[in-house]
């Protein structure tokens, strides 16, 4: 029976056992921080489209409190106490529940990881807010154009950011994450690579927003349309911006997501369809697009109007006609039947 040796083994020597890849140990005292950029962060980049929001949330909302804490001496009335004062702090409850979700998420890697006993995370216990369901926000027309003229006479990134966010109805993410190389001004279109579906999708650009994205200054070596503040990152934050600017035009509780509201319901109220809001606003699914049908409410009351009116008007030639024939019947002179 031929045998044969394994590879670079010396007769009569024992082959190396295979080396096995531990994970690396993380020390039972480490500390949120550390534990966060060394071992959870590294874990989700590459597990989690939307790791850099986890990323921004601890570094905003969880690390000022708990950053150079170790796990077992967080409890779970400091999390609240936490939680409490970011929502009195102006804080909307998805937000504050969107950061409770990624507390809990890096306690129970903690826990994997053995720095937490089974059943002691932090977080155990806590409640989320109750959401309480809003009706959605939209600019009337007169809202739009003053916040655009205010927006045209700013210099500043975000300005232009929100302006595109108002021309275009796209996500506040697409267009804060657009790179030169997406934009194709020929063709009219901005390419997001990877959208939120999962497909790459097509933004048409009217004159107006090919004529914001010209203004834009391109900065040598820099990808971004709006580079961050931070070297070879995007722009990643205009909340600040829009706060000041929607205070100073009187539109206290707009969102930023609600330019992407008002976008459409400008196109529904113009008469449009909600197959090309659908196409525009990048929708997967229609039932997504049907929140908008009751915008075109006016329209069709227009529509249905313009029915009435027709049928007044064939009603009242028709009574004029008939009152014609009459005066005419009297005029006529019947002899008299013999």
């Amino acid at each position: 029976m031929n045998c044969r040796r394994p590879l670079h083994s010396a007769p009569g020597v024992s082959p190396a056992p295979a080396r096995r890849r531990t994970r690396k140990p993380v020390q039972a005292t480490a500390t949120f921080d550390a534990f966060v950029s060394g071992v959870y962060l590294p874990h989700i980049r590459f597990r989690k489209r939307s790791w850099q929001v986890d990323e921004r949330i601890v570094r905003q909302h969880l690390s000022p409190a708990f950053g150079h804490r170790e796990f077992t001496r967080i409890d779970r009335d400091e999390v609240e106490a936490r939680l409490q004062t970011l929502s009195v702090q102006g804080l909307a409850p998805t937000t504050c529940n969107r950061i409770l979700a990624v507390f809990k998420s890096i306690c129970s890697l903690a826990a994997l990881h053995g720095l937490l006993p089974p059943g002691r995370s932090p977080c155990a216990g806590v409640t989320a807010f109750k959401i309480h369901v809003q009706r959605e926000r939209y600019l009337t027309p007169n809202q739009a154009r003053r916040l655009m003229r205010e927006l045209e006479r700013s210099g500043r990134a975000e300005a232009a950011v929100i302006r595109l966010l108002l021309l275009t109805g796209a996500r506040k993410s697409e267009i804060l994450k657009a790179r030169w190389e997406d934009v194709r001004l020929e063709h009219r279109l901005l390419t997001v690579p990877l959208s939120k579906s999962g497909r790459p999708r097509h933004i048409p650009l009217s004159a107006e927003a090919m004529s914001v994205i010209r203004a834009i200054p391109r900065i040598p070596g820099s990808p971004w349309l709006f580079p961050g503040h931070s070297p070879g990152k995007p722009l990643s934050d205009i909340y600040l911006f829009w706060r000041e600017l929607r205070q100073k035009l009187g539109l206290a509780g707009v969102r930023i997501h609600d330019l992407r509201h008002t976008f459409a319901s400008l196109l529904v109220n113009a008469g449009h369809s909600l197959y090309e809001v659908q196409k525009l606003l990048g929708h997967s699914d229609p039932r997504t697009t049907m929140r908008y049908a009751h915008l075109g409410q006016d329209s069709l009351v227009a529509a249905a109007e313009t029915v009435s009116g027709c049928l007044a008007e064939i009603a009242t030639a028709t009574s004029s006609d008939e009152s014609t024939i009459f005066c005419q019947l009297e005029q006529i002179s019947i002899p008299p039947i013999p």
